[in-house]
């Protein structure tokens, strides 16, 4: 009887120690598990290498050992920070600890919350929360982390509760069941803190929270990086400190060490590998015996990849297995390999330059065995990186031009001939375009403001939107359109936070256009009108995004009509200015660097419209269809006059283009013949006649055609032809649907 009672125990003890790692992968992803047959998941690899035995968080980590080794019941820890990766390193270096003699080594799992998320039925997530959390984690020797609390607050809440399965969360922390740690950006928890469910965070024994990352601390996990993953390569101190302080200037809106890292990163990508083989004298007696075993090592110093190819590879399958292990991490199992393989089967890469490979048969059957062909190594190439390697990994990573890290001022100094070349009309647009372009990217400009801001005013395809497109091409930067209609109700200004706070950290150099600012919610102007003025973008969480590399410009039809009619009047600014503040307020339109006003074309300039668009019209089917495509004087002559309108601008004189041009095309290719690739294709204006063109196909077929104009081509054609449309056409001017 006391036989049964000690196995009872035994088997009691072990249930309640163990956790069931592999049922909580399955809600999760595993950082590190004392079951050898778990591997860590591959997304926390790099983080968790680069913390083993880098002690840079181990004042915390060490306390956070310490308590989950210790006797007290509450065994669980809330990190509060900045919403960065920086707790990623603090999770890693937890779980990557030695723990102190005596205490039972743990297993680390991170819970996803929304893989605990049950849609189908009320109280599918109760029953995730018991079969995939209480039965393989409480009361066992396993820490289980939350990447963000929050996201697990509201999970499974039922019609006829208030609360979800966080209140089973914090019961089993509080009680001592479970063993947590969970992080929560400062911003939620100043926010959750003042609702019910502070509760939740009142549950944990500690609150620590994450402040800035001292720089020395930084420069540790930089280097222990570069040491891990490029070996052969060479930093001076000097290159280190140039990194830091470059990568802090032109990234502002990443945290410490996150952006020196990712910087990090893009360099050792652009380091060259070279390959060498070697022949191993591997293999095991054919065929080999009853409960024969046998374990090689197979070393390439400073190799950072090894891949084996067999010659062959026939075991019994199932249970004649070769283990292959990490030689550098004996815990850490690489791959099983048992049955018969192809001819020249290989293995890997494995990132390591040792392995240890492991044989062993049962007392079965046996089978021919194995021999190792040659061992494929991949090696860093030795490389010194200086300052120019710093400052191009900077550019990949912030994406800014080189000219404006090399102060190379050829692009400033060219950029108004090539707008003027491209952008036809609009000199005063262009003028205050490239005196901020001047100002925020040549000058050393030292307050915070966004490099240069423009209000743009005018009628609707006057080339507000096209310059915006052009000078950012022009000056090899991102434009980042923005279209303001979309964030029109109140309900949009949290999306408009997220895009915005996102593109800010993704792209802090570039240009950024937010169309028809008139149509946006009075929140999203607010929040604008302190970027302008400040340099600064409050995110959804009131973090400070710095914008002062950003150039800022926003279009407006307020006052179109105005400009229509007044176009040549001296007071236009005087009277521009009065209309807009009836849209704006005065502060909002104080804070621009400058207000530009898109007049009219001119029949001179509408001329130049149908020139450049022809000649781009020509370049694109010379890029598609390899055609010589000429156009004479005539057509675009014709298309100049008939292509006007003060009303809608430079969008009639597109279509007239691709209406003229296009339509002769598709007409000789449906009544004459395919036109061939590399054909030559002339367009010209058939003298005397209105709208007659003709098109000729390499000096031999021509074909006569006729172009015939719609209501949307422009101001010269009549707009209405029948006696119907004439009474529709004094409905709408009495109803004001539209001014002529």
């Amino acid at each position: 009887m006391k036989g049964i009672l000690l196995i009872l125990c035994i088997s009691f003890a072990f249930a309640k120690g163990e956790p069931d790692v592999a049922a909580l992968s399955t809600v999760g992803k595993v950082l590190h598990s004392e079951d050898s047959k778990i591997k860590s998941d591959i997304g926390w690899k790099k983080d968790l290498l680069l913390m083993e035995d880098l002690d840079v968080f181990d004042a915390q980590a060490l306390r956070i050992m310490m308590a989950l080794c210790s006797a007290e019941t509450n065994k669980s820890f809330l990190i509060v920070g900045e919403p960065t990766k920086t707790f990623r390193y603090y999770f890693a270096r937890v779980a990557k600890m030695l723990p102190p003699s005596g205490c039972k080594k743990l297993s680390h799992v991170e819970i996803s919350p929304s893989k605990l998320q049950g849609f189908m039925y009320s109280g599918t997530t109760d029953r995730l929360w018991r079969d995939k959390i209480e039965q393989p984690a409480y009361d066992k020797d396993v820490v289980l982390y939350f990447s963000n609390l929050s996201n697990l607050i509201g999970i499974g809440t039922h019609s006829n509760q208030d609360t979800g399965v966080e209140s089973r969360y914090a019961d089993a922390i509080t009680s001592g069941k479970l063993k947590s740690i969970a992080f929560l950006n400062k911003f939620d928890y100043n926010r959750l803190y003042q609702s019910r469910h502070a509760y939740v965070l009142n549950a944990f024994k500690e609150v620590i929270k994450i402040n800035q990352i001292d720089m020395k601390k930084v420069d540790k996990m930089v280097r222990k990086f570069f040491k891990i993953n490029a070996p052969n390569v060479t930093i001076s101190d000097r290159s280190y400190d140039y990194l830091y302080r470059t990568v802090e200037y032109y990234q502002p809106n990443i945290g410490e060490p996150e952006r020196s890292l990712t910087v990090a990163d893009s360099m050792i990508r652009n380091v060259g590998m070279s390959v060498s083989e070697s022949s191993p004298n591997i293999q095991i007696p054919s065929p080999y015996t009853n409960g024969f075993e046998k374990e090689f090592k197979i070393e390439e110093s400073k190799a950072s990849s090894m891949t084996i190819v067999f010659d062959y590879f026939e075991t019994e399958n199932g249970r004649d297995v070769l283990t292959i292990i990490d030689g550098n991490n004996k815990s850490e199992t690489l791959l099983k390999i048992s049955g018969k393989k192809s001819e020249n089967f290989s293995v890997g890469p494995f990132n390591t330059d040792k392995l240890i490979l492991k044989f062993k048969s049962d007392t079965s059957q046996v089978s021919k065995g194995f021999k190792i062909k040659k061992v494929i190594s991949k090696y860093s190439d030795s490389a010194t990186f200086d300052f120019s390697s710093v400052r191009d990994a900077v550019m990949k990573a912030v994406q800014i031009p080189q000219w404006m890290m090399t102060r190379d001022y050829d692009v400033v100094r060219e950029l108004f001939k090539k707008l003027d070349d491209d952008v036809v009309g609009v000199k005063e647009g262009k003028k205050d375009l490239v005196k901020q372009v001047k100002i925020g990217y040549v000058s050393g400009r030292t307050d915070e403001k966004p490099a240069g801001s423009l209000l743009f005013v005018g009628p609707t395809g006057t080339g507000k939107s096209y310059i915006s497109k052009k000078v950012a091409e022009f000056m090899g930067m991102r434009l980042i359109t923005l279209d303001m209609t979309q964030y029109s109700t109140e309900d949009s200004f949290d999306r408009f936070l997220k895009i915005m706070s996102n593109y800010l950290v993704v792209y802090p150099y570039a240009f950024y256009l937010f169309e028809e600012i008139d149509k946006a919610n009075f929140k999203v102007l607010d929040r604008l009108y302190f970027m302008l003025d400040e340099g600064i973008f409050y995110d959804q969480y009131q973090r400070p995004l710095f914008a002062r590399g950003a150039f800022v410009m926003m279009t407006t039809n307020a006052g179109h009509q105005l400009i229509i009619k007044e176009k040549d009047n001296p007071k236009l600014r005087e009277l521009v200015n009065e209309e807009l503040q009836k849209h704006y307020r005065p502060s909002f339109l104080n804070r621009f660097d400058g207000i530009s006003i898109f007049k009219p074309f001119d029949d001179n300039e509408f001329y130049q419209l149908a020139q450049i668009m022809t000649s781009k019209k020509v370049i694109k089917m010379k890029e598609y269809f390899d055609w010589d495509v000429s156009v004479d004087d005539g057509t675009i002559r014709f298309m100049g006059e008939n292509g006007q309108s003060k009303l809608y601008g430079a969008r009639p004189m597109e279509r007239t283009v691709e209406n003229t041009i296009s339509l002769g095309v598709s007409e000789y290719q449906i009544n004459v013949g395919v036109i061939d690739f590399g054909a030559k294709v002339e367009i010209k204006k058939v003298p005397g006649q209105t709208n007659k063109f003709e098109i000729t196909v390499n000096d031999t077929d021509t074909l006569l055609y006729e172009v015939e104009f719609n209501s949307n081509s422009g101001d010269k054609k009549n707009l209405f032809f029948s006696s119907q449309a004439k009474e529709l056409k004094k409905v709408f001017e009495s109803d004001r649907v539209f001014d002529l």
